[in-house]
């Protein structure tokens, strides 16, 4: 039961990570899209 805990703690993590490169990442295009609506 242990080793699922800790694999589930792993997956949450990386899920986590992953999710806040996404949002880092696609920030500069938000700017960009909302920039081009004041247009």
């Amino acid at each position: 039961m242990e080793t699922m805990g800790q694999i589930a703690t792993v997956i949450v993590v990386a899920l986590v990570a992953a999710g806040v490169i996404v949002g880092v990442r696609s920030v500069p295009d938000i700017r960009r899209y909302l920039r081009m609506r004041h247009m």
